[in-house]
Formats: C-alpha cells, sequence, structure tokens
C-alpha cells in the first residue's frame, strides 16, 4: 500500500500546470501539499508526526479551530502562495489540509484529477457530491471519493470542502481518512 502512496505523490507532483492566477496558484500548492503529506503519510500517521515533532506546532487555541474539537495537533504550512495548515488528530487514521484564499474551481479540478482515477488494484467510488448554502460561508460544495480494493473492509475517504465566498473563514479544506467498515 506504501507503493502505492509513492507513486501517486509521483504523479500528482509532476502535473505541474501552468496557472494564471493567484487563486489558481494558491489551490495548486493546496493540491501538492495535500498529496505530499495527508495523501502520501496517510497509511502511517505516527511517522508523520515524528517527523513533524522538531517543528513548532499551533499552539493549542489556535489548533482547535482546526481539529474540530478532537485533540491532536496542527501546525502552519508555508508557502509562497500563502500559509497553510496540516492538521493531524490524536489517535485517528485522518489528516486535513486547510487553506483560507484559493480558487475553489481549481482546486476542484485538482483534487478530483488526484482521486478520481486511482491506480490499480484501487477503484474509486463518488460517494457525495453535495452543495449547500450555509450562513457563514455561502455557498459551499462538498466532494468525497472513496477507494477500495476488492475484498477488504478499510477504504480510503478523501474528502474536499470548498467555499467561494471571500468572506468565508476558509475556501478550501481536503481532507484524508481510513475508515473500516
Amino acid at each position: 500500500m506504501s507503493r502505492f502512496f509513492v507513486t501517486l505523490l509521483m504523479i500528482t507532483l509532476s502535473t505541474n500546470a501552468c496557472l494564471a492566477s493567484e487563486g489558481d496558484d494558491q489551490a495548486n500548492s493546496f493540491a501538492k501539499i495535500y498529496a505530499s503529506l495527508c495523501m502520501k503519510n496517510l497509511p502511517n500517521l505516527e511517522a508523520l508526526r515524528e517527523k513533524l515533532r522538531p517543528i513548532p506546532s499551533l499552539p493549542p487555541e489556535k489548533a482547535a479551530l482546526f481539529l474540530a474539537g478532537n485533540p491532536g495537533e496542527a501546525w502552519s504550512v508555508p508557502d509562497k502562495y500563502g500559509t497553510f495548515v496540516l492538521a493531524l488528530p490524536t489517535a485517528k487514521n485522518f489528516c486535513a489540509v486547510h487553506v483560507r484564499r484559493a480558487s475553489t474551481e481549481t482546486a476542484i479540478k485538482l483534487f478530483t484529477e488526484m482521486v478520481a482515477n486511482p491506480p490499480s488494484p484501487f477503484t474509486s467510488t463518488l460517494v457525495k457530491n453535495q452543495q449547500r448554502q450555509t450562513p457563514a460561508s455561502g455557498q459551499t460544495q462538498t466532494l468525497s471519493y472513496e477507494w477500495s480494493t476488492p475484498s477488504t473492509t478499510r477504504k480510503i475517504m478523501f474528502t474536499l470542502t470548498t467555499a467561494a465566498s471571500k468572506s468565508a473563514q476558509l475556501q478550501v479544506l481536503g481532507s484524508a481518512e481510513i475508515i473500516s467498515q
């Protein structure tokens, strides 16, 4: 399974589209950070935590905003196109990357390219494509794809939530999670 993630990372990072706007650049950076941190490390998030240990994490009160009420840690991930936040809740097979501003259309396109057509033996199923209006973020869209292999109970869930409104606190949130069914 880890060989699969290395292959996926190489494919994702080699897809270097020439993007024109700042929002597109931010979405492209989001996709690269999401692939290199969450997708690549999902099979062993404890190893990722160990790599991150020397890097200061966000103070608990700031990390709480990104951990959705769960215990864990969050780190700022600086990039030339913005600051992104990596969140790793404790004792969960869950990883998330948040970005305040990015082109939601480009983020959706890049995310879908990464997760809709997985390498063999995985199959991908779109399990959620939901749009809704929220008071705080305006129109949001959530996409979830589930990867599975024949005769296994564990699956990988990739989820992207976007909010196109410029007043939204976060415009893009991507998560990856190993689930059992």
